[in-house]
């Protein structure tokens, strides 16, 4: 009782002091604060803004959001390069414990950050949300003012151990494919047969298929309730353990239903972690940091945010969103997220054909488009148009899927997407992790062995860009049997406060056949970091350079123009002066901060 009395106090003293205060801020103008604050989805483009009329349109608008970024990131902490260090010598059925150590020191890490700040601010500890799980805190806005609202932010701008405040709006929006034509279940076939098949899959429906996803832990979050009897009774996947929170009487839906379906018919022996999306993005955060407890190792993410905010006052017209595709703070805590925790995070991208949904243009999330049922890239399947339109989508799969159990078979109304392309990558990620549970705490050596172990057959004409990366199918169709045979062909590599030119990591990569020549394909993937994420609104990203080697000889290279992945394929031919194996290489090359510790992994593959 006592404590609730001090809280009514502190929150009537904002009251008074936001009165008091209130008028003198309507000249304040975000402009004068252009290094800290970040007008981000929703507010783009508002620099001229005056404090008051942002802070009217954050408590007027549903979903719209303030957070406050702190200068220093447990990803920066030399505890953090140690404990990515000690992570090679993990004994193997060590690694949940080791990743729920490191979550653990993370959180602790973020609850002290947290709290020196409000003791050295004086700030109450209730204006914030309290899920620790990055250097941003939310401010809890829902029960002030305009006033109240205008005098935090003021004050926080001018707080030094405050890196940015950031203002967006993000609004949850399930979009699904607007494809109508009906199709007779003939012409798109079995599961087992046409839908695996065409990722290379078949083998995974046997049942001495030997890896199912046993010891893995796999987590969706969905914007509706997943039915815990999706596998009618679990009749069909008797060995399936599912995890729900879902209260009486949440609503089951069809499209959680079918991703449940999808990654559980994959990997059988899962032990799976549901949870209900929120309607905004704390809704989201509040479900991730809930998975994050439960040791989830890949999160399946089927869904999107858009961004709306209507008549801001004091402005002539209304707000100009951010467009899909436009890489936001909210996108740079996702990535935090992802480095952080050792968590892979599968998004799907979209079925609006241009611009990735929200937050699909994190660069650490595997962003997953579709295909149709003979592989061709889906009208629909949205592909980036900005910042990070080099690399997204990451990959395509089968959204026009057969499922077990499923009683429609017809594409339209729903039945089709990148909603059920992401669930087959989602359930390869658990296949890797049960053939090889070290990639639990290599989840960046994931990401490069599936992006080198795609199919390419079908996109011959796509344009190809710098990095590696096809238009509107990033690095292809996912190809489970390749990428499942060449789990071992990967480098770790790192660099903390590097000099250009410096080595990173490298391997020998060892010949499949002895030709005249073949032809090896390379992938590099690297952490992007959101830290020092500023006015410009994108992850800060190293570059590196790939480079192979023969006999001491430089035979192929290719640098990640600002992306944080390479893919290239050279063709090494065998000769009395280039003998010996290739040797692949990372080198550190330019970006970054200081005090910014990349980590990544290169995985190779004979083509032929």
């Amino acid at each position: 009782m006592k404590a609730k009395k001090i809280s009514v106090c502190l929150i009537a003293l904002i009251s008074v002091l936001a009165i008091l205060v209130y008028p003198l801020l309507s000249n304040v103008r975000i402009n004068d604060f252009s290094e800290k604050i970040v007008l981000g989805c929703g507010f783009a483009g508002e620099e001229s803004l005056t404090l008051k009329q942002i802070s009217k349109a954050v408590s007027e608008n549903v979903g719209t959001t303030v957070s406050v970024e702190f200068k220093e990131s447990f990803g920066e902490t030399e505890l953090f390069a140690e404990l990515m260090e000690q992570r090679s010598s993990v004994p193997e059925g060590m690694e949940d414990a080791f990743i729920l150590n490191l979550r653990n020191q993370r959180e602790n890490f973020y609850k002290t950050q947290l709290k020196n700040f409000i003791d050295e601010s004086g700030m109450s500890e209730m204006l914030f949300e309290k899920l620790y799980l990055t250097n941003s805190v939310k401010l809890r806005t829902e029960d002030m003012n305009e006033g109240e609202i205008a005098g935090i932010i003021n004050k926080l701008l001018r707080y030094d151990k405050v890196s940015t405040v950031s203002v967006e709006n993000h609004i949850f929006e399930q979009s699904l494919s607007t494809e109508s034509e009906i199709l007779p279940m003939s012409s798109f076939g079995s599961w087992e047969d046409e839908t695996l098949g065409s990722m290379n899959a078949g083998f995974v429906a046997e049942n001495d298929f030997a890896y199912k996803g046993h010891g893995v832990n796999v987590g969706i979050i969905e914007p509706s309730a997943i039915d815990p009897n999706a596998f009618d009774g679990r009749n069909d996947l008797p060995d399936i353990t599912i995890n729900s929170d879902w209260q009486q009487g949440d609503e089951m839906s069809e499209h959680s239903r079918r991703v449940t379906r999808i990654i559980g018919n994959m990997a059988p022996k899962i032990s799976l972690y549901t949870r209900k999306l929120g309607d905004n993005d704390y809704g989201l955060f509040n479900s991730v940091f809930k998975q994050l407890k439960t040791q989830v190792n890949v999160i399946n993410c089927s869904f999107g945010f858009s961004q709306k905010i209507q008549d801001l006052p004091g402005t002539e017209n209304d707000l100009v969103n951010y467009p899909e595709g436009k890489y936001c703070k909210y996108e740079g805590d996702v990535d935090t997220i992802t480095k952080e925790n050792l968590v892979v995070v599968v998004k799907s991208a979209g079925n609006n054909g241009d611009g990735i949904t929200c937050f699909g243009n994190a660069a650490n999330v595997i962003t997953v488009g579709a295909t149709d049922y003979e592989g061709n890239l889906a009208s629909y399947s949205s592909k980036n148009t900005d910042k990070m339109a080099a690399t997204k989508p990451t990959l395509v799969a089968n959204g026009m899927p057969h499922i077990p159990k499923e009683t429609i078979w017809f594409h339209g109304n729903g039945n089709t997407g990148t909603s059920f392309a992401a669930p087959f990558v989602t359930g390869t990620v658990a296949i890797m992790m049960n053939k090889k549970p070290s990639l639990k705490l290599f989840p960046e050596m994931v990401h490069s062995l599936l992006t080198a172990n795609t199919s390419t057959a079908n996109y011959t004409t796509v344009p190809k860009n710098a990095n590696g990366f096809l238009s509107g199918v990033g690095a292809g169709m996912l190809n489970v049997g390749k990428v499942l045979d060449n789990l071992d062909n990967t480098l770790m590599f790192s660099s903390h406060n590097n000099a250009s030119g410096d080595f990173a990591g490298g391997m020998t990569a060892e010949p499949e056949r002895d030709l005249p020549y073949n032809i090896l394909r390379v992938s590099v993937f690297w952490y992007a970091n959101s830290y020092y994420n500023k006015v410009d609104g994108f992850p800060i990203i190293t570059n590196f350079e790939a480079r192979v080697y023969i006999g001491g000889n430089l035979i192929a290279s290719a640098q990640s123009h600002g992306q944080n992945y390479i893919i290239f394929e050279e063709i090494i031919y065998k000769s009395q002066l280039l003998s010996g194996n290739p040797l692949v290489q990372v080198y550190y090359i330019s970006g970054g901060e200081e005090g910014i510790i990349d980590v990544g992994s290169a995985a190779y593959v004979w083509l032929m």
